[in-house]
């Protein structure tokens, strides 16, 4: 008598699109990422010493299982949806053709004592060959057998039903046939006899990695009619629970026996309805990419890493302007502005010293607007010192701390993976902020209006002070020659109340020229300190622009990959879980 303990559960399945969109975004992550970073996933490089010591699984077998299964996927989904394909499968002895010829209702399959029996898969197709005839091209199935839809008594229009070679054959070729056909197929009948149901080949190497098939999977104990009725149902119960530890908790099992014809019309119901729903295919898949989801999430566990801070921006962007040279490059625009204000401003008779003294920012080729190629490209480069080992090596440290400090909640190889992220851009950053820097309009540049007028001022001062030179040289020729000095204007005396002195009468002459002298010097000076102000406020605006267009370095060649690696290990993470549905 048949028992069943489950029914199929096809119609609660999880969605066959979301789950394979998930399993595709993950793929395709860890496709951008490459096999080199990802060659030393956390779970498969541990070393254990002494004689359980395990071998650590082969890093790319799970990526590539995950390819092979969305190329499965959608080559099953491009052929015949109207098809149900039911494989059975089994090890040799199980009976498995006799319970194939049983419900089918033919001698199509090869049975006797020879071992093994079946060394090519045989199909019967319930209604014309021909719609079916591509999946079964796909799955390599040449020997097919046409029945009438409604064959046996039962409509089974749609139907394929295989017979798989035994999956224990010595022939090495025929189990690797079996095996192959058993991933592609859309529901997996396991003939299992009392003797060897408990074999450890079939549930280690088969029914175990298929933990996530139980919806599609079915175990039939054939030969029931050899057990004594008081053993029948124990077995079955043995059956059941080796099956829920291999993880198929759910599968039917059902007790049959080819020779009696026992339990043989509840094992054709049970298919007729995976053929009449029409869904054991996209629930096969399904199946499919949860296991293969699951591997990678074991192989490859991702956590999303931390978001970045504002403090990590800010010492991140701290470190490069001072490996650009910031501070140099802001002194460098004080000092230009001091320097054309001394030229500008200061006392005619001292200014043309200035001009032995360089401009700074000519100094740093950095006086005029940068010279730009096709599309705007900046191509000049200016003379900022290169930066100091020192400074090299604090660049490469702020690097490795950001990408630390990023990867934190990630696990290997994702942590390295994030990483890199940051530090990869070590080597193009100094040509990028010394463009950033040439690029970077800085304020001084250019001179305030005050100098003209300061300017034209010292000119006038100046010319007060020549004129009374050129006064007093007059008067002193006239002298020298003996004429007579007719009138000489005086500015003069000064009355003043004691107990101050009263001030004596002085030539207008000699006041144009102590008044020129003062003044122009009285003017430098003061000019020197507006000037100075002005120097320092130009600086500090000097200094937040090149930060910025660090900052803009800083994002665009470290914060922008590593947040894109982030969002890579969290799309990664996101896939593994719809896919795992």
């Amino acid at each position: 008598m048949a028992r069943v303990t489950a029914r199929a559960r096809v119609g609660e399945r999880a969605d066959l699109g979301p789950r394979l969109a998930g399993l595709r975004d993950a793929v395709e992550v860890l496709d951008r990422v490459g096999a080199e970073t990802l060659a030393d996933p956390v779970h498969g490089r541990h070393s254990v010493t002494g004689p359980h010591r395990t071998e650590p699984p082969e890093p790319a077998a799970p990526l590539a299982r995950a390819h092979g299964v969305l190329t499965r996927v959608g080559r099953r989904r491009e052929l015949s949806a109207e098809h149900t394909v039911v494989a059975l499968a089994g090890a040799t002895g199980s009976g498995k053709s006799s319970v194939f010829n049983a419900l089918s209702g033919t001698d199509a399959a090869i049975v006797g004592a020879r071992r093994p029996t079946t060394s090519h898969p045989l199909a019967i197709i319930w209604g014309p060959a021909a719609p079916a005839g591509d999946l079964l091209d796909w799955l390599e199935v040449t020997q097919r057998v046409e029945v009438a839809p409604d064959h046996g008594g039962t409509d089974l229009s749609g139907l394929v039903l295989l017979d798989l070679p035994d999956i224990d054959s010595v022939q090495t070729e025929h189990h690797l046939r079996a095996a192959r056909l058993a991933e592609s197929v859309d529901v997996l009948v396991w003939v299992l006899d009392p003797q060897k149901y408990a074999d450890a080949v079939v549930h280690t190497q088969y029914l175990r990695p298929m933990s996530r098939h139980a919806e599609v999977t079915v175990a039939v104990l054939n030969q029931a009619d050899l057990l004594a009725k008081g053993d029948r149902a124990p077995v079955l119960a043995d059956l059941t629970d080796r099956l829920a530890d291999d993880g198929l908790r759910g599968a039917q099992v059902l007790a049959v026996s080819a020779r009696t014809g026992e339990g043989l019309d509840d094992l054709r119901e049970v298919i007729a309805r995976f053929v009449s729903e029409r869904r054991a295919a996209d629930a096969r898949l399904s199946a499919d990419i949860a296991t293969v989801a699951a591997e990678l999430g074991t192989a490859y566990a991702a956590e999303a890493g931390s978001e970045l801070g504002a403090p990590d921006r800010r010492r991140l962007v701290s470190t490069l302007a001072r490996s650009a040279g910031v501070e140099e490059v802001a002194d460098a625009v004080a000092g230009s502005f001091r320097h054309r204000a001394r030229a500008s401003t200061g006392w005619p008779v001292t200014r043309w010293l200035g001009r032995f003294r360089r401009d700074p920012l000519r100094r740093l080729h950095l006086a005029s607007a940068p010279e730009r190629g096709e599309g705007g490209a900046v191509v000049a480069t200016s003379s900022i010192p290169a930066a100091s080992p020192v400074q090299r090596a604090k660049v490469a440290t702020a690097l490795r701390d950001l990408g630390d400090a990023t990867a934190a909640g990630s696990a290997e190889p994702w942590r390295s993976y994030v990483r890199s992220g940051a530090t990869g851009a070590l080597e193009a950053l100094p040509d990028a902020l010394d463009q950033a820097i040439v690029s970077t309009p800085l304020a001084g540049r250019s001179d305030p209006r005050w100098f003209r007028v300061v300017g034209a001022l010292q000119w006038l001062v100046f010319a007060m002070l020549a004129a009374g030179v050129l006064w007093l040289g007059v008067l002193a020729a006239l002298r020298y020659f003996g004429l007579p000095v007719t009138w000489l204007p005086q500015l003069g005396p000064v009355p003043a109340d004691p107990p101050w002195p009263e001030l004596p009468a002085l030539p207008w002459p000699t006041v144009l020229v102590i008044a020129g002298v003062v003044l122009g010097l009285l003017i430098s000076l003061i000019s020197a300190v507006v000037a100075r102000v002005g120097a320092r406020r130009r600086a500090r605006k000097a200094r937040a622009d090149l930060n910025r267009a660090v900052a803009d370095v800083a994002e665009r060649l470290v914060l922008d990959p590593v947040r894109a690696r982030i969002a890579d290990v969290a799309a990664f993470a996101a896939g593994i879980r719809t896919a795992g549905g």
